[in-house]
């Protein structure tokens, strides 16, 4: 039995992901900093696969649990096939000369520095044992594009995709089997923008969007079909390539930020989903 051991798993995508590797018959190590949240989420998945999952209160941002979390894996025996750092944030919203620094340094230290402290604690791990692994980063969108407001959460996630692409090529030079990925992922229905949590006009506005958008368990699938045929860039949304694929052609043309606005992403994924449930119904 394989471990795949992921971040923020109480909630979004990283429930989904648990639900869908321990379907698969996998073992999971749940790990969140929620504990009422990954404890209640625990006892559920209990009750179908009591032999397959394991769970550990840990906020990615403290190095200290960090090394509580590798203490555990080693002390339990548990292997590491998969480590999927999806814990992650939305952060303020606003532009960019409103917003409190203190709140977008906040933004940086989960998405990036709980990305980067993850990997500082089990890749050592993972380079005594040589065995095979695979580490998936989860980015965003936003780490291939940027809109008015979003500019804490658009940063942290552009460099997440610096971040992993270092971790391939640190990696590739020392030519151990460490797989690497980052997953880009458009607009999900994971509950981040949860008006009760976050009243702001925007967000609430974007909320409406994402509660129609693709479900988590959807876009799970597709990331670990993906994860399985080692692609490195995970893009579930064909959305992502074509606004990537845009981005790139104005950047060699000098021209000033694409038009290809985010809003049309919005819209686009909206109609498809909505074409997909119509269809489900017939």
């Amino acid at each position: 039995m394989k471990t795949a051991i992921i971040t923020g798993a109480a909630s979004g995508i990283g429930l989904a992901l648990t639900q869908i590797y321990l379907e698969q018959g996998e073992r999971v190590l749940m790990v969140d900093k929620n504990q009422s949240l990954l404890h209640q989420k625990k006892a559920a998945f209990n009750e179908l696969y009591p032999q397959q999952l394991e769970a550990f209160v840990c906020d990615i941002t403290n190095r200290e649990q960090i090394k509580e979390l590798t203490a555990y894996v080693q002390k339990t025996k548990l292997s590491i096939d998969w480590i999927y750092n999806n814990a992650g944030v939305i952060g303020p919203i606003g532009p960019i000369w409103e917003l409190d620094l203190a709140a977008v340094a906040a933004v940086i230290q989960v998405n990036l520095f709980g990305m980067l402290n993850i990997i500082q604690g089990f890749v050592p791990l993972l380079l005594e044992s040589r065995l095979p692994a695979h580490i998936v980063n989860m980015a965003s969108l936003y780490a291939v594009c940027t809109s008015s407001q979003t500019a804490a959460y658009a940063m942290s996630k552009h460099a997440v995709l610096a971040l992993s692409e270092s971790l391939f090529f640190d990696l590739h030079d020392i030519e151990l089997p460490i797989q690497v990925s980052v997953a880009l992922p458009s607009f999900t229905d994971t509950g981040l923008l949860n008006p009760e949590n976050n009243a702001a006009t925007f967000q609430n506005s974007l909320h409406q969007y994402m509660s129609h958008s693709r479900p988590a368990l959807e876009v799970a699938r597709d990331i670990i079909h993906q994860v399985a045929q080692k692609k490195f860039y995970i893009v579930p949304d064909k959305e992502v390539k074509n606004y990537a694929e845009d981005r790139i052609k104005h950047l060699l043309l000098q021209d000033g930020p694409h038009g290809n606005d985010v809003q049309k992403i919005i819209s686009s994924l909206y109609k498809r989903e909505q074409k997909r449930k119509l269809s489900r119904q017939d």
